[in-house]
């Protein structure tokens, strides 16, 4: 069993990612985005659109991604936006279909109420944003792209997403690799049938030294918890799912949870994924030490020197 992946880049994508950070920001955070940004972009939407802006009953994200994905033009917002207003509802079913397993059938009236949104989102917040911003995204994602033809599919989604590893099932053929800005240091992932999208946080342009503080500072954080340093000797012994840690650690499920996501989260621990958004197991991701070892030596020899 095996799976393809393939790296894509659009505009369209993180017109969607930036909207869905706006609605969903409180249920997603820790986000590198603040409370300032929120309160900026809420002043410059007028205020009639903001009670539809913010109500996260209405699902912006996960099929419009999938759609963006078989969209033949998506150089552009524009093109993306334009290709979505004149595509006939039965040919959004036929796209959707094979991969995803219930359709409303009013999804003629969804695909306009979604267009109207990403449209006023456009207009009001994501034509101002810095093209340096998509410039970087999209240079992200041609490097990627390059390490595609080095890497195997699932080391390359470990490289991209800092730790999480995507188990080849049967039923997985193909996975979007997609560089995100928006929602960093969060990876934004979907399973439908068959099919998987990776909306992965591209880091911030920084030179050696800060990235080597920046890592040391997360890595250290991450183990100065005696809990935390108990779950991971007992996942180096063997990969196990979060029940077991349960019963072998003697702390409540919803500790341990905190406790594990923040070793994976700092690249210390594997997330294995098997067919769903749902962690299957746990295992100990060695390549943190050496991590480690590198960003300690290049503060340490470096002495003060500039970087």
């Amino acid at each position: 069993m095996s799976y393809s992946v393939k790296v894509d880049y659009s505009p369209a994508y993180e017109l969607v990612n930036s909207l869905y950070a706006f609605i969903y920001y409180k249920k997603l955070k820790p986000l590198d985005i603040k409370d300032e940004w929120v309160a900026k972009v809420k002043a410059s939407i007028p205020e009639k659109f903001i009670v539809e802006f913010v109500d996260e009953r209405w699902e912006v994200l996960h099929r419009i991604v999938l759609l963006i994905t078989q969209c033949p033009r998506k150089d552009s917002v524009t093109d993306f936006l334009d290709w979505l207003e004149k595509l006939p509802p039965g040919e959004i079913f036929e796209r959707l279909s094979p991969w995803v397993e219930t359709i409303p059938a009013n999804i003629g009236e969804i695909r306009d109420k979604t267009l109207s949104l990403l449209q006023l989102w456009n207009e009001y917040y994501f034509q101002h944003l810095s093209l340096d911003i998509l410039s970087q995204l999209q240079a992200d994602a041609a490097l990627k792209a390059k390490r595609a033809q080095e890497l195997s599919p699932i080391d390359l989604i470990e490289e991209v997403t800092n730790g999480i590893r995507v188990e080849p099932v049967e039923e997985l053929k193909q996975i979007y690799v997609i560089p995100q800005y928006h929602c960093k240091p969060t990876v934004i992932h979907d399973y439908f049938k068959g099919i998987a999208t990776y909306l992965y946080p591209v880091a911030s342009q920084l030179n050696e030294k800060e990235i080597a503080h920046q890592n040391i500072v997360k890595l250290s954080q991450a183990l100065s918890d005696e809990n935390r340093l108990k779950i991971l000797g007992f996942i180096a012994k063997h990969p196990c799912d979060l029940i077991e840690l349960h019963k072998n650690i003697g702390l409540a499920k919803s500790t341990i949870h905190h406790h594990v996501t923040t070793l994976a989260k700092a690249g210390i621990v594997r997330r294995h994924y098997m067919g769903s958004t749902t962690v299957a197991f746990y295992s100990v991701r060695p390549s943190f030490i050496a991590l480690l070892t590198k960003d300690l030596e290049r503060i340490t020899l470096s002495g003060g020197k500039k970087p």
